[in-house]
């Protein structure tokens, strides 16, 4: 199967294909009842070259190139016996990647409003095997427990609104302290659009605890999208505050936040932690 989408891909490629749109929108429904046939069991992707997965063939524009650096980075954080929770999963391609691992030694988490998507989630899932070692919720992840509105287009940008704009969803919205319910956590990465600190002040129990705060947090930051009256200072002290110390993926400390990006949030050594909360107490 792998062979025949190359094939394709060069044939549309081909100088002469690429003048000729008309032909390829011909061709194109074809092509895609062709894999929908033959790849049942899904199509084949060596993600940054180091994680075969099997994606849907509805997905088959997914690229093997796929935030290369937060990848590598991620995947060398995990431990044998992880509990790993995706906040944003979209299509699964870090959940399926960290449960494949993981194999049977540890445990994914993952959280997806849009109905779409989680539908391909879903689908990818089971063309890897990962039934038993994924939970997956259809849910937003805020800082309350309810409903709320989402703009709903099927794409990784898709987001929680604060009001009704003519084409948003309602959703399921938890708060990790209730959705985890206690159980510990390793690796938190978060991809929320926007809502970055709710997402983080509805896990205070979580990461308030010792025995349960996760040792590393990836978060994909969105100045662009927050709300006027948050700051990038306000989510850099709720994190310190828990314990951590944040970095850009190039390992330079984050001072402040204004532009879309990924930071690395570690916790700190716990002398360091009972240092900082003696000098609070001061």
């Amino acid at each position: 199967m792998r062979h025949f989408e190359k094939v394709c891909t060069w044939v549309r490629h081909l100088p002469l294909m690429e003048r000729a749109e008309w032909v390829w929108n011909l061709a194109r429904p074809m092509y895609q009842r062709a894999l929908n046939c033959f790849g049942r069991n899904g199509l084949e992707r060596n993600i940054n070259g180091s994680d075969k997965i099997r994606v849907s063939p509805v997905a088959r524009g997914t690229s093997e190139k796929y935030e290369p650096e937060v990848w590598k980075m991620l995947m060398a954080e995990l431990r044998t016996g992880d509990t790993f929770v995706d906040v944003g999963a979209f299509i699964g391609l870090y959940t399926v990647a960290v449960g494949l691992r993981l194999r049977k030694s540890g445990r994914v988490v993952a959280f997806e409003p849009d109905s779409r998507n989680f539908s391909l989630l879903q689908e990818h899932i089971r063309l890897n095997g990962l039934e038993s070692q994924v939970e997956l919720n259809q849910a937003a992840v805020s800082d309350r427990s309810g409903a709320c509105h989402f703009l709903a287009d099927g794409s990784s940008e898709a987001r929680l609104v604060s009001t009704d704009r003519g084409s948003t969803a309602i959703v399921n919205v938890v708060k990790l302290d209730d959705a985890l319910r206690g159980r510990r956590v390793d690796i938190l990465k978060i991809d929320v659009e926007g809502h970055e600190e709710t997402v983080l002040r509805g896990a205070e129990n979580v990461l308030g605890s010792p025995s349960l705060k996760p040792r590393v947090i990836f978060i994909e930051v969105h100045p662009f999208a927050w709300p006027s009256q948050r700051t990038g200072s306000d989510l850099l002290e709720l994190l310190v505050a828990a314990g951590y110390r944040v970095q850009t993926i190039d390992g330079s400390p984050v001072r402040s936040i204004e532009r879309y990006g990924e930071i690395v949030a570690r916790i700190r050594e716990y002398g360091t932690l009972s240092q900082a909360a003696g000098a609070r107490s001061e």
